[in-house]
């Protein structure tokens, strides 16, 4: 897959397109800047494609159109940002991870199918400084629906999306010593009730214990209570223990483009900039549903894989408005196509590791392909 990636032929300057006819640089930047001149409510995203210095500039940029901003993945819920402003969460490294936990529990998601690196470098089977014998040092709990990570762990709770909120509110309680209906909450986790006394017990009696979550476990439908909840059971457990929460999020770059916005607003995730001041509106204001409702009139974004998972009433509306693509790939199609530098290939910058650790990246290759950087910044001196 990365050499399938690495080897595709890169775009350069004679590539840049209007309306699919060739055009100059020139010409490709003054038609991206009437577009955003003539819009009203000209939607920015797809951000997490490309690099943390990027995205400062594009936050520049809808600031100065009047703008919306949503540097969200379209179908990974992560409210992470919100919860952070709110409760609170404690969180770590993946370094932390390989070198201290010895419990760690998967829960909606499926890191040897998703992120094999991850079970193989950090989670499980490496050793660490406190985790000598590796995978030997580790008991590993799988909870959710039944999968290839499951297989490979030492206990699985199986456990449904409606079981899942009760699930929470009990280890939540047992965390903070409340008292509980446990005729009611039988009722409700039938035989997995038993394996989380269980696992509640183990993880307190363990040195380290990390969440790994997926999006089995952040359900869109669910809003933020799951993770407030889970929030809510690790904060207690530090009077007898250490551990943190982890999310399976994906790459390259959503966790630090989420993080530029949210410094640059105040807001996670995203913000709207229409009325010369940012607003909030989690719930409402995400790039998939504004397009769904056809609530913008233009859209700047950066081609990823996420493209592919957009529903087609989003896509439908893409088709419909003026857009300005910045895309590393052959083939694509905007009314404004913008060729660009790729990103830790042939474009330097930061991007966010997913446990929101900032990495350099460095060049490896030549191209003649501006960087998105310097693409963004021109069509914001045009709108000067």
């Amino acid at each position: 897959m990365a050499a399938q990636w690495m080897q595709a032929p890169a775009l350069s300057r004679e590539d840049f397109r209007i309306d699919d006819r060739a055009a100059s640089m020139e010409e490709a930047i003054d038609a991206a800047a009437n577009i955003l001149q003539r819009a009203k409510a000209p939607l920015f995203f797809g951000l997490g494609e490309t690099t943390s210095e990027t995205v400062r500039k594009v936050v520049d940029l809808a600031d100065r159109v009047g703008g919306i901003l949503d540097a969200s993945h379209p179908t990974f819920f992560d409210p992470t940002g919100r919860i952070l402003q709110t409760t609170g969460m404690v969180t770590c490294s993946l370094g932390e991870i390989r070198h201290r936990s010895d419990l760690v529990v998967f829960w909606g998601c499926d890191p040897k199918t998703t992120h094999p690196r991850h079970w193989e470098r950090y989670s499980v089977e490496p050793t660490g400084r406190f985790i000598p014998g590796g995978r030997s040092d580790r008991h590993v709990v799988g909870i959710g629906q039944a999968n290839a990570t499951t297989e490979a762990c030492d206990a699985f709770i199986s456990l449904s999306d409606t079981q899942q909120i009760a699930a929470l509110h009990a280890l939540a309680a047992w965390a903070n010593e409340k008292p509980l209906n446990e005729d009611a909450l039988a009722a409700q986790l039938g035989d997995a009730l038993q394996p989380l006394k269980e696992l509640h017990a183990r993880i307190q009696e363990s040195k380290y214990f990390v969440l790994v979550l997926g999006d089995g476990f952040l359900r869109r439908e669910a809003g933020r209570v799951p993770l407030e909840l889970l929030a809510q059971y690790v904060r207690p457990l530090h009077e007898k223990t250490r551990g943190a929460i982890s999310i399976l999020r994906p790459g390259p770059n959503w966790v630090g483009a989420g993080s530029v916005v949210a410094s640059r607003t105040g807001y996670p995730g995203g913000a709207s900039l229409t009325e010369g001041v940012p607003r909030f509106d989690p719930d409402n204001g995400s790039a998939v549903k504004r397009l769904a409702e056809k609530r913008v009139d233009a859209a700047v974004l950066f081609e990823g894989a996420w493209l592919d998972t957009l529903p087609n009433a989003a896509i439908e509306t893409l088709g419909e408005i003026p857009t300005v693509l910045l895309t590393h790939r052959r083939n694509a199609k905007a009314n404004v196509l913008l060729p660009i530098a790729r990103p830790a290939v042939a474009d330097g910058g930061t991007m966010s590791r997913l446990d929101d650790m900032p990495l350099p990246l460095r060049r490896m290759a030549e191209t003649d392909a501006p960087p998105a950087k310097e693409m963004i910044a021109a069509i914001l001196e045009k709108l000067a």
